[in-house]
């Protein structure tokens, strides 16, 4: 059982601490595995329990690095990295390296971040096991709808969220003594958004003095995901992914089958910021003949009806993308990795939103089996809770808490993100995508770091890399074992390589 902290209210969730041993690449490893919750405070007064799992196995003293991992959402737990990327163990997978649906035993990870690295499971407020500290009503109080409550839920908000990992980081730091490692932070997707926003909040309001943030198929700005005929960016971003899936499925027209997929890429991209751009803009103020072959020339580049592409003015919208691209097999290619396909239950719909809602999330029963395993059957936790792995309430009703904004409109890490790199001349940044997500296309990503006006010092200091697979491209082996090389090389010093 973990050290128990007497400062927080009767806590009916029982931690775990354990010796194990993992076998790695780099050969068997002793490691403390903790499993609990940690208290967090609003105004001196005990606020939440955040639910975590480490895995330590360096002393207090030694230069191993530490890496807190988290997922996004929002509403998001953090079983994704967990069990499919950064921890021991591991989902199970077939010989083709696909999850494997008929598996119901966790497998080992040799390739995991624990080869380098202690790590640091984080389960936000209302997701997982971690959950708001129940507080008796002032005398008199009325009682408030659920839907009230969800919505005044603080923890379900940019800033308040941000503040609770900042406070769980610096209080589990104390609490390990674990202050002069070197401390990195991974966020995928949301999580993503999150890393861009702590560079500077964990440097300058915590004093963490972080060494680096990685950055996994993140989210930068809201308005990217708009989807408005108003503006561009959104649709200059998901152009070369587009590309890329057209090409991959084999629909594409702008290139023969065997061009190599970078090639592909680069001149998507050049197009994009080019006489795409320019045509979003302009609208009916381009030359006609002028819009029409441009119009044309985004439908070879993404393999779809230049009637159809045409009617649409070149906005094409993800989920009419994913139901078009292998329509005539009676196939959606997935959202979030676009070489991934699946049967459509409802192929004689012309508006299928349905289907596409109805492919998403199959295989989230196998997380749910892991967790149970784990940290019931194997590590012994106890709680009466159940493990939220996405809480679609906190997904709805999450908001900008910092200005009276909407925040798809107005939320952005960037500003944060160029601000905490420049503020602390020793922090590094890698940011990853895969190059066939359209839920978070990675030219979002390359197009605002190019737009940022970095000093060459600062951008000497961020590493940009882009993989074979979607938003979660870590989930075939081979990849996730050279993802997994890329992060040991980015958290290891030169002189210690």
């Amino acid at each position: 059982m973990t050290e128990q902290d007497t400062t927080a209210p009767e806590n009916p969730h029982r931690g775990v601490r354990q010796r194990q041993q993992f076998a790695l690449t780099s050969g068997p490893l002793e490691v403390d595995v903790i499993a609990d919750w940690l208290v967090i405070y609003d105004k001196d007064e005990a606020d939440g329990r955040i639910f975590h799992t480490a895995y330590l196995a360096g002393d207090r003293d030694s230069g191993r690095p530490v890496i807190f991992c988290m997922n996004g959402g929002p509403g998001g737990a953090s079983v994704f990295l967990h069990f499919a990327c950064v921890g021991p163990r591991a989902l199970a997978r077939d010989s083709a390296g696909k999850l494997d649906t008929q598996a119901r035993d966790l497998a080992s990870n040799p390739d995991s971040w624990l080869n380098f690295a202690d790590l640091v499971f984080i389960d936000p407020i209302g997701t997982g096991f971690s959950h708001r500290i129940s507080r008796k009503p002032e005398a008199g109080e009325e009682k408030k709808s659920a839907e009230k409550e969800a919505e005044k839920n603080p923890y379900w908000g940019t800033k308040k969220d941000l503040d609770s990992i900042g406070q769980f980081m610096r209080r589990f730091l104390r609490q390990h003594r674990l202050w002069r490692r070197p401390l990195y932070f991974a966020g995928e997707s949301y999580g993503g958004y999150r890393a861009g926003r702590l560079a500077k909040l964990l440097n300058k309001e915590y004093g963490l003095g972080m060494a680096g943030i990685i950055s996994i198929s993140p989210i930068w700005q809201f308005r990217d995901v708009s989807d408005s005929d108003y503006s561009a960016s959104q649709w200059v971003n998901q152009l070369p992914v587009y590309a890329a899936i057209a090409h991959r499925n084999g629909i594409g027209r702008a290139f023969a089958a065997d061009t190599p997929m970078d090639e592909v890429l680069r001149a998507a991209e050049q197009f994009s910021i080019g006489d795409y751009v320019q045509m979003l803009v302009a609208g009916e103020l381009m030359p006609e003949e002028r819009r029409q072959a441009i119009l044309a020339r985004v439908a070879d580049l993404i393999g779809l009806d230049t009637e159809f592409v045409g009617k649409a003015n070149g906005r094409i919208l993800i989920g009419d993308y994913a139901r078009m691209v292998r329509k005539l097999h009676g196939e959606i290619t997935d959202l979030y990795d676009g070489s991934l396909y699946s049967l459509d239950p409802f192929p004689h719909r012309t508006n299928n939103e349905t289907a596409i809602n109805e492919a998403l999330f199959n295989d989230h029963h196998l997380y749910q089996n892991a967790v149970h395993q784990w940290f019931f059957e194997e590590l012994g936790v106890e709680t009466p809770l159940e493990y939220q792995i996405l809480n679609h309430e906190a997904f709805e009703n999450w908001k900008y808490d910092e200005k009276k904004f909407d925040m798809f409109e107005m939320a952005s890490s960037m500003d944060d993100f160029r601000a905490g790199m420049t503020g602390n001349p020793h922090q590094r940044a890698l940011i990853v995508h895969g190059r066939f997500d359209t839920v978070t296309p990675y030219f979002a990503s390359r197009r605002l770091l190019h737009q940022a006006s970095l000093a060459a010092s600062v951008r000497a200091r961020i590493s940009e890399k882009l993989y074979d697979g979607g938003h979660m491209f870590y989930s075939w082996p081979e990849i996730n074992r050279e993802f997994a090389g890329d992060v040991e090389a980015f958290v290891t010093p030169p002189d210690a390589a």
